[in-house]
């Protein structure tokens, strides 16, 4: 089976950056502990750098190894460690017409987006360059016919009541003039 997953480089940078961070948590704790400066900028510091220390840990460990997983037969979206969405190439498109999935194609950067519907939550997974087998699953999607629709051009009403949902799930309002910078439950 053939994978496009994020590089080892990116993976190493992610484990560096939670290693900096609890070093700086831990130093402005330190710092406050002596009490030689003043202590509210050193509280702040430290919990802002060990949130994000812990936050990160917390997203490496959920995502496991995400990505993409294909041959010939079948597509193997890997959302994280518990949700995997699997589809053979031929039922792509029924799922795509039955909105199981949706697929745009990105030219410039160029990506592939896929969302997934759920009853409350639109998952979300991107397919871009930087990843090791990028450009092998660019060019399986293609021969198998899967993408169905580009971000640039006409959309009909079903793709702008979809990407109201999506701009609702990502922003917290509707994309409307009426709603500038009013959140809506």
């Amino acid at each position: 089976m053939r994978k496009c997953v994020p590089r080892t480089a990116d993976r190493v940078i992610t484990v560096l950056a939670v290693i900096v961070c609890a070093a700086a948590a831990i130093l402005a704790f330190r710092q406050l502990l002596r009490g030689e400066q003043p202590p509210a900028v050193f509280l702040s510091a430290g919990i802002l750098f060990s949130g994000v220390a812990v936050h990160t840990l917390w997203r490496m460990r959920y995502m496991g190894s995400w990505g993409f997983f294909y041959d010939d037969e079948k597509i193997i979206f890997v959302l994280s460690r518990r949700d995997r969405r699997e589809f053979r190439w031929n039922e792509l498109q029924n799922a795509q017409e039955n909105a199981k999935i949706r697929i745009f194609c990105q030219p410039f950067p160029e990506a592939w987006h896929f969302y997934f519907p759920d009853k409350k939550k639109i998952r979300q997974l991107a397919a871009i360059p930087r990843m090791e087998g990028y450009d092998e699953l660019a060019a399986m999607l293609i021969k198998k016919g899967a993408y169905a629709e580009k971000t640039a051009g006409k959309s009909t009403a079903s793709d702008k009541e979809w990407l109201g949902r999506v701009y609702h799930e990502i922003f917290g309002e509707r994309p409307d003039k009426n709603s500038r910078g009013k959140r809506q439950a």
